[in-house]
């Protein structure tokens, strides 16, 4: 890898190595007295050079093991001890750095699921909100869902986003960031303003086909007439990031009309995702921001044999 400027971003601190300090000394060394400059290993210019990138690798280390320092889950010693009466505590006489970092993050565990259960209930009372739901991502990396690390992710069905914004600026824990597609500003007590983000669900649309075999005195109108709207009904009801499990639409088709769930035999029911050729049988997977979706007229289609 090439040498480049250190530099800090969204992922953490980044520095070069010290193979590639040496080579940017020895590419300015050149550019100075020429590209025929001897820095061979035994020549003492080149051990100058070595002597200046260690220096400044060692530089870089501490300031590496500096800003790692700042994260309860990398500080020791003293570093440490500053960081504990953050989170309300103090270390034991005797304790050591590992149990230290561990009540940390015990006590970390304990205020996002309350800071988790306190947003969603705030975001649920807004005017118009169907739906929400909170993930907390507390660990310093961005995870599989693509939260940034020490950040929440809402993710919302309707209602207002400046009503959004500020119930979820109300009740997150400060220094924690906000992660979404939708970002507005929400207001504190001297009405400035702080940019919050969530997001608003997409819409995971899928054909549902039920195939049955009508017994004798059945109806097919009859059976038409229940059937769809109790599995839109049912699909509708899913949460958001909720997967869909397919053999629970047995019991709800046959739950549709009691009065007709013994005159038909459900003989098979597929499921099929918009813009997918695959029929799934079993459980049809929903992303975190996703909300699985059966249109009211169309989405079902009954087969009869």
């Amino acid at each position: 890898m090439a040498y480049f400027a250190p530099y800090i971003d969204a992922s953490g601190i980044h520095m070069p190595t010290y193979e590639d300090r040496l080579a940017q000394l020895a590419e300015d060394y050149r550019s100075i007295f020429g590209v025929e400059a001897e820095l061979s290993a035994s020549v003492p210019d080149y051990q100058l050079l070595s002597v200046f990138a260690k220096a400044l690798d060692d530089t870089s280390a501490l300031v590496v093991q500096d800003f790692a320092s700042r994260n309860p889950a990398y500080a020791s010693g003293a570093a440490l001890d500053l960081l504990l009466p953050q989170y309300g505590l103090v270390r034991a006489a005797g304790e050591t750095d590992a149990s230290a970092r561990a009540r940390i993050r015990q006590s970390l565990a304990g205020r996002s699921a309350g800071m988790a259960d306190s947003i969603l209930a705030a975001v649920r009372a807004c005017p118009n909100v169907r739906d929400a739901r909170v993930y907390v991502n507390d660990t310093g990396e961005t995870d599989a869902n693509g939260v940034p690390g020490h950040s929440v992710a809402v993710v919302t069905r309707s209602g207002q986003p400046a009503d959004i914004v500020q119930a979820i600026f109300d009740k997150k824990a400060p220094g924690i960031g906000t992660y979404g597609t939708t970002t507005e500003n929400a207001y504190d007590a001297q009405g400035v303003a702080h940019p919050i983000s969530y997001t608003r669900y997409a819409d995971k649309i899928v054909f549902v086909y039920v195939y049955i075999r009508v017994l004798d005195g059945g109806s097919q109108e009859a059976i038409s007439a229940a059937v769809p709207d109790a599995i839109v009904n049912y699909i509708d009801a899913l949460g958001l990031g909720v997967d869909l499990n397919v053999p629970q639409l047995y019991g709800v088709v046959y739950a549709a009309d009691p009065s007709i769930a013994n005159t038909f035999i459900i003989t098979d029911i597929q499921v099929s995702p918009i813009g997918s050729q695959s029929v799934i049988r079993d459980v049809v997977p929903c992303a975190w921001n996703q909300k699985i979706t059966a249109i009211r007229n169309g989405g079902v289609t009954i087969r009869y044999s």
